[in-house]
């Protein structure tokens, strides 16, 4: 992330200083070249304006920067101008070690400064809403669900870039169940909150935890498949920091989305994809890497050998972490919250009555409930003693058929609209094909590591498969037996033999 940062810091110095220069000399106050929306950068943004201002659709905040090429004029000439400076910059801007064979389109691209919205009651019900329903679920659906790990934020990030490129009814079942019906528009400025929350910019002894959040888009170097539109980019790069790749849907690709997720990850998910589907021509993904340090942490003495008891009644070996937490609960459930370093981020167990079972309290688990839990014994009167195992597992899963049971299924059918993501979808129409999801967690004496990935397919409506034939040499190099034939009776109206040439 600062690595592209830093490019794109790199390339608005070199658009804006000759700029710069020549104004300086002429005594003139000084403008950024390109800049037309007044945000002092230029990117995509101030190109899609200048197409509206051309055709007489917007008004222009700055006209100085309209004239590219200093001709006194602003006409079509500026803009084919600004074009060739986007790829200039993008042409000269290195490749990222893990990606060396996709080209990155943003990295000479800013963002437009764009303004979030603090977490309101809003957002943070319709986000509690969405994590308990796609966890209930997830663990319905999952084969083995002694062992079942997802991340909301994660997949939220995935989803919502990929709203911003839906239209009509696939962008509003896609709104209902991502933000409880609140708008895109509105939705992508809280997650762009909550995004830049996670930052942690005063890191120290006291304060250990780092929450890294990538985002990317992976496009097939194909515009008869898939057009992006710039718009739909500039949303993501101001709201998700994306990163974007034309890529040619290979082998290579296949390296380079791995590669990319493992080093966001931090080697935690070394891959979120097996192959890539014939009918594939994007990926969004969002990678997630947690690790934080316990605010206190265990000791030699706080550790203990016992047993835990399985889902199937199994017992089985338990390095347990002893101490004293705050308790929080409910009339049938029992838990404990214990913070880590800097006091951002906590651990929270919920554990059911002896008499409910884990399936039992998952399935009727609401965001009423989980938020009461979660906010109970605020005065911190009642001190739980706990016993918390060390553990750690991998997880995955393709979401489509929640997501379908949830509310969107338009968005995975051929009547899905992305209209807003290729200009080229009412001939080529795409559809989400698959949300892969990946998640690791280890938690020990000192803190715990997590990392989440969030991979969603962009796909081609499925045309008749292309039947794979077997192949046989045929090596007319000796005596054979030819005809020619009636195609429609298949009856011969030649046919000889060729002994000799």
């Amino acid at each position: 992330m600062k690595f592209r940062k830093t490019l794109a810091a790199l390339t608005a110095m070199c658009i804006a200083v000759p700029a710069a220069a020549a104004t300086a000399a002429s005594g003139l106050t000084p403008y950024i070249t390109g800049d037309v929306n007044g945000d002092c950068v230029f990117n995509l943004a101030d190109l899609v304006l200048f197409q509206r201002w051309l055709r007489g659709n917007t008004d222009i905040t700055i006209s100085m920067g309209g004239d590219v090429n200093s001709d006194g004029i602003m006409d079509v000439f500026d803009l084919s101008a600004m074009r060739k400076m986007l790829i200039n910059c993008i042409a000269s801007a290195p490749e990222p070690s893990y990606a060396p064979d996709s080209r990155n389109l943003c990295a000479g691209i800013s963002s437009s400064h764009a303004g979030g919205l603090a977490a309101d009651e809003k957002f943070i019900n319709s986000q509690a809403e969405f994590t308990v329903e796609m966890f209930r679920k997830t663990y319905a659906e999952n084969k083995d669900p002694e062992n079942t790990l997802i991340s909301p934020y994660s997949i939220m990030q995935a989803l919502a870039m990929t709203a911003n490129g839906a239209n009509g009814k696939t962008r509003t079942e896609m709104e209902n169940v991502l933000g409880g019906g609140m708008k895109m528009e509105q939705l992508n400025k809280y997650l762009l909150t909550q995004r830049l929350r996670t930052v942690n910019n005063n890191k120290s002894e006291y304060n250990d935890w780092q929450i890294d959040t990538a985002n990317s888009i992976w496009a097939i170097n194909d515009e008869n498949r898939i057009k992006v539109r710039p718009t739909f980019l500039q949303n993501c790069i101001d709201y998700y920091d994306s990163e974007f790749y034309i890529s040619p849907f290979d082998e290579t690709t296949l390296n380079d989305v791995n590669g990319w997720v493992n080093d966001k990850t931090h080697g935690m998910i070394p891959s979120i994809l097996d192959n890539i589907d014939i009918y594939d021509v994007m990926y969004l993904v969002n990678a997630v890497a947690f690790e934080a340090q316990w605010e206190e942490p265990y000791f030699e003495y706080n550790m203990k050998e016992s047993k835990f008891t399985a889902a199937d009644g199994s017992e089985q070996d338990a390095d347990m972490l002893c101490s004293h937490e705050r308790y929080i609960g409910d009339d049938d459930t029992d838990g404990m919250i214990k913070y880590y370093s800097g006091g951002n981020y906590a651990f929270a167990a919920l554990l059911p009555d002896e008499n409910t079972t884990v399936d039992s309290f998952i399935e009727n688990l609401t965001a009423e409930k989980l938020n009461g839990i979660l906010n109970s014994n605020k005065d911190n009167k009642i001190e739980a003693r706990v016993e918390l195992p060390k553990f750690s597992y991998e997880y995955d899963n393709d979401l489509s058929e929640e997501l379908v049971a949830m509310g969107m299924p338009t968005a995975f059918d051929a009547f899905a609209d992305f209209s807003e993501m290729s200009s080229i979808a009412n001939k080529n129409p795409i559809h989400i094909g698959a949300v892969i999801h990946k998640t690791f967690i280890e938690l020990d004496e000192n803190g715990t590591k997590a990392a989440a990935a969030t991979l969603v397919a962009m796909r081609e409506n499925a045309v008749a498969p292309i039947e794979q034939k077997e192949i046989k040499d045929v090596v007319l190099d000796r005596p054979f037996v030819y005809c020619i034939i009636d195609t429609e009776t298949k009856l011969p109206v030649f046919i000889g033999a060729l002994n000799s040439l």
